[in-house]
């Protein structure tokens, strides 16, 4: 649901690259160029020079590379954190040595240098571009967390909101540990309404040897029924899953399936308000912080 897409800089000599960033890039559209966002700036504006556009035109995409260089936070660019200790003269070498740390989803260039998507390619409907917003899979815990990895490789925080979700004997749950073993997040809170008595002891049982070095769990009890919908919620994108995230055995019915959408960044924001307010008016129970 979530990529991280190399767009080469050079690209942006081209009009209808500049639209395709503004317009198909940020947490909404579950896609972000993955670069440190100065150097690929910097680079970006030798190529708008070279390319003799309009001035109308240039003058646009110089604005808003200039913008870029300034601005610390911005909504079409993000750079995981194992990508960061990477970093290279020019685009073309950081590219190589970044596809050595994970593949990316896409990479878009028109340069014969660089293997990649264009936009002709995309405006014909590549898969490597399309992002499904729905899936619906079967309700085991691979299939479930398969859904979210994307976001947790790009993620440092994590936030599973599900009134049903118990400790216990949880595979998703165990599942999402392992996922997060190989990822950079530094923080996991688990919202749910069901009681965990000896919690504890229970997480020492049967999860503390996938617990990995440097991950903060939280896990809170919120009221029954505050919240209705079931979330994984990160910084750069979220996932609403109408039936939870508990494992279920197939029964031969409609709801064998699990149905997982991306949301908005306003309902994502708005989810993580109302558990703040609640920790605020202390309705919050914390169960285990490990």
């Amino acid at each position: 649901m979530y990529k991280e897409v190399a767009l080469d800089p050079s690209c942006m000599g081209n009009i209808e690259y500049y639209n395709l960033l503004k317009q198909h890039f940020g947490f909404d559209h579950g896609r972000y160029v993955s670069s440190e966002v100065k150097m690929w700036a910097k680079e970006a504006m030798g190529h708008v020079k070279q390319a003799g556009m309009q001035p109308v035109k240039e003058k646009s995409i110089k604005n808003f590379l200039n913008k870029l260089a300034r601005t610390k936070s911005v909504n079409e660019f993000h750079i995981a954190e194992d990508r960061k200790k990477i970093n290279c003269d020019s685009w073309s070498d950081w590219i190589v040595a970044q596809k050595e740390v994970r593949p990316f989803s896409a990479t878009i260039s028109d340069g014969a240098s660089i293997e990649g998507i264009t936009i002709e390619d995309i405006n014909a409907g590549c898969g490597d571009w399309i992002i499904k917003r729905s899936l619906s899979v079967d309700r085991c815990a691979d299939n479930l967390i398969g859904v979210i990895k994307p976001l947790l490789d790009i993620s440092k925080s994590i936030t599973l909101v599900d009134q049903y979700f118990r400790l216990a004997e949880n595979n998703t749950f165990r599942a999402l540990l392992i996922a997060v073993s190989a990822s950079n997040l530094d923080k996991l809170t688990v919202v749910s309404s069901m009681d965990t008595p000896g919690s504890i002891a229970l997480f020492q049982r049967e999860y503390s040897h996938l617990k990995r070095d440097g991950l903060v769990i939280t896990w809170l009890k919120a009221p029954d029924r505050f919240f209705h919908d079931r979330y994984v919620i990160g910084e750069v994108g979220a996932i609403r899953s109408g039936h939870g995230f508990m494992e279920d055995i197939e029964k031969g019915i409609h709801a064998d399936k699990a149905n997982l959408n991306m949301i908005s960044k306003e309902e994502a924001d708005r989810t993580l308000n109302d558990l703040q307010s609640l920790l605020d008016s202390g309705e919050v129970t914390e169960v285990l912080k490990v």
